[in-house]
């Protein structure tokens, strides 16, 4: 017994200490005890990767069948704003050469698009597709600076080149096209007012009839074997035209500064098929 605690006495007086590598731990003996203690030792970054640099606007779209747009910015690219405007409407936006490398400070909130867009460029046009049976549907917007040409009327609504195209005949007055009564395919033009007399005759005939008042191009898509049979005096031509058939389409450009709106491009599609995907 007196052995063993002289033993015990003499471990309970050794004390070892030792730091291990570069850790900052220190291990200490001391009777039969390890007591670790931790060394702060703050290292320096080694990564070289860099912050991205910070957004100079924020963008906040209220979804609706009145869409509400609020931007704050400050010496923000427009190209940046208006390439995430179109993502998150999922529509086409064309920067006019004018504004492509445009820089714009500004703070709205809850605007409408069509009220913002006209904050964001002097002038402002934006294509829709017009069909039976549903609202118009935006194609793209197009934003231009005051000296910019004036965008093509293909810039958004294109053409397909597997379809069969009818340009407007331009040679003729188009007020005077099929003016005779006794005609049985009419067709007239009185500013936006359309009127279309159509005794039993091709959906095809029609819709080249009409283009050549409206002075624009006939796309036949599909070769329809439809009749008309129709009599419509002075009506507005985007309410006159889906009217003819479900399977046209008429496309049209509002252009905002202006309060204007111009027929594009007729089409004429196949039927959709029901269930379809």
């Amino acid at each position: 017994m007196t052995v063993f605690l002289k033993a015990c006495s003499r471990m309970a007086r050794v004390f070892r200490f030792g730091m291990i590598g570069s850790t900052g731990l220190a291990i200490a003996l001391q009777g039969f005890f390890f007591v670790t203690v931790a060394q702060s030792n703050p290292q320096k970054s080694t990564s070289n990767s860099k912050l991205a640099p910070a957004k100079k606007y924020r963008l906040k779209i209220q979804p609706g069948q009145v869409i509400g747009i609020s931007l704050k910015a400050e010496k923000a690219r427009l190209a940046d704003i208006t390439g995430e405007l179109a993502k998150r409407l999922n529509t086409q936006i064309v920067l006019g050469p004018g504004l492509e490398k445009q820089l714009v400070t500004m703070e709205f909130i809850g605007l409408p698009l069509d009220v913002a867009l006209q904050l964001l460029a002097p002038r402002v046009y934006v294509d829709y597709e017009i069909r039976s049976g549903a609202p118009p549907t935006r194609v793209g917007i197009l934003l231009f600076a005051v000296d910019d040409p004036s965008p093509s009327s293909s810039a958004l609504v294109t053409g397909d080149s597997q379809a069969f195209l009818v340009e407007g005949n331009t040679e003729d007055n188009p007020e005077t096209l099929s003016r005779d009564e006794d005609e049985p395919l009419q067709a007239e033009l009185d500013g936006d007012q359309l009127t279309v007399k159509a005794k039993k005759q091709p959906l095809v005939a029609v819709l080249v009839t009409v283009a050549e008042v409206l002075e624009v191009p006939a796309e036949i898509k599909y070769e329809s074997t439809e009749i008309v049979d129709a009599d419509i005096k002075k009506e507005p031509l985007e309410d006159v035209i889906p009217r003819l058939s479900p399977n046209v389409r008429l496309f049209v450009r509002a252009d905002l500064t202006h309060s204007k709106r111009t027929p594009l491009r007729l089409r004429l599609v196949a039927p959709e098929k029901i269930g379809a995907q």
